[in-house]
């Protein structure tokens, strides 16, 4: 790195800690993941259950089966009306239904295990007659989301909305220096390549910091969670994994810089905020092509090939799951996202080596071919 580089990099990173947008990012993901910590206490704390049992007997049977079978998959339960309904019932002789309501907040294995200790206990207090035969009788279950698809978009989600930021703000820097005209003065003074990387270093500080504060917010809160199922303990569980943080920052390292340069790009081609806002639209387009596409992961698995297609690798990567993407596969897109990511950083720093912003082969016009004036050629040499 030269002095250039670290000089516009610096400039860079005290405008946007300067802002106060900067501070109400960094201060979202940390609030964001602290209402989940407090929903998911309140809402795994106690669920409420409606009990209904024909004789004590079965009552306290069903308490017992109930607070035990809550306690393995860490659950407490309160008996109130108008929660998941539990029905008990002795149809006929010997036999004794146990009815579980649509919704109710325990696996299958849970279930099992209540219908077996009731049976357990009914069996011991028979006097004088045959053991009784216990029925398991659930209400069809409503279709649930993937909890592990649901936690790998939540860990894409804070990337894309991190990228994004960035890449607006990066774009708004390029932009001012291309409306101000002080990107010649720096042309002067500085390479092409040498403003590209200063820019994105500065902005990429600012977006790093970001999702440090979001991702190390989720890793430090998920500890303070109480055991349990519940969604929001799932999802933070999911992202404070180690190998999942290191995964999750290679990923948004590539994706920033493959999209950082071609904002930049976008950016020296227009001569305002406008204009860089017209050109910029396709890019947003596949960045919010890419949301929905990792959206529509949750329901069903997403498209193996377009993990292939940079712009949507970074966050397709992500969605897989563990071990379903081999080690040579994963090369492959890390191999292929840093060819792309230099291909657009040569296109980037050839747009900042043009004194009129657009390079020749895009612009449209009815004269003679347009040439690089002699001292901008001298310098991107």
């Amino acid at each position: 790195m030269t002095a250039a580089v670290w000089l516009i990099a610096e400039r860079e990173i005290r405008t946007y800690v300067a802002a106060a947008s900067f501070w109400a990012a960094l201060a979202v993901g940390p609030l964001a993941v602290a209402g989940a910590l407090a929903f998911s206490s309140s809402h795994d704390a106690a669920a409420a259950v409606t009990l209904h049992a024909n004789g004590a007997a079965l009552k306290a049977s069903a308490v017992s089966a109930l607070t035990e079978a809550g306690r393995l998959e860490g659950r407490r339960f309160r008996f109130a009306a108008g929660g998941a309904s539990l029905v008990i019932s002795e149809p006929s002789s010997g036999v004794v239904d146990v009815s579980f309501g649509s919704g109710f907040p325990l696996s299958p294995e849970g279930r099992r295990l209540i219908a077996r200790t009731i049976e357990r206990d009914a069996a011991r207090t028979a006097a004088g007659g045959s053991a009784l035969v216990v029925r398991e009788r659930a209400a069809p279950e409503p279709r649930r989301l993937d909890a592990d698809a649901l936690s790998r978009f939540a860990l894409v989600m804070m990337l894309w909305l991190t990228l994004t930021g960035s890449l607006g703000m990066l774009l708004q820097a390029v932009v001012r220096e291309r409306a101000s005209r002080s990107l010649e003065s720096l042309l002067s003074v500085a390479r092409p390549w040498q403003i590209m990387i200063g820019k994105l270093a500065g902005v990429g500080v600012i977006s790093f910091v970001v999702l440090a504060a979001w991702l190390g917010s989720a890793a430090l809160m998920s500890s303070a969670l109480p055991p349990g199922t519940g969604l929001p303990s799932m999802v933070l569980a999911y992202i404070a994994r180690p190998a999942v943080l290191v995964q999750a920052a290679v990923m948004y390292v590539l994706a920033y810089a493959f999209y950082g340069a071609v904002t930049i790009s976008l950016g020296a081609m227009a001569r305002d905020v406008a204009t860089a806002q017209n050109f910029s639209r396709p890019m947003f387009v596949v960045l919010l092509a890419a949301f929905f596409i990792s959206l529509a992961s949750v329901a069903g698995p997403s498209s193996t090939w377009l993990a292939y297609l940079p712009p949507f690798t970074p966050f397709l990567v992500l969605l897989f799951r563990d071990g379903s993407l081999g080690a040579a596969t994963q090369l492959v897109l890390v191999v292929e996202m840093i060819l792309a990511s230099l291909a657009a950083a040569w296109f980037a720093a050839a747009s900042l080596s043009i004194s009129a912003g657009i390079p020749n082969f895009l612009r449209k016009h009815r004269g003679p071919p347009l040439v690089w004036p002699h001292g901008l050629r001298a310098r991107a040499r």
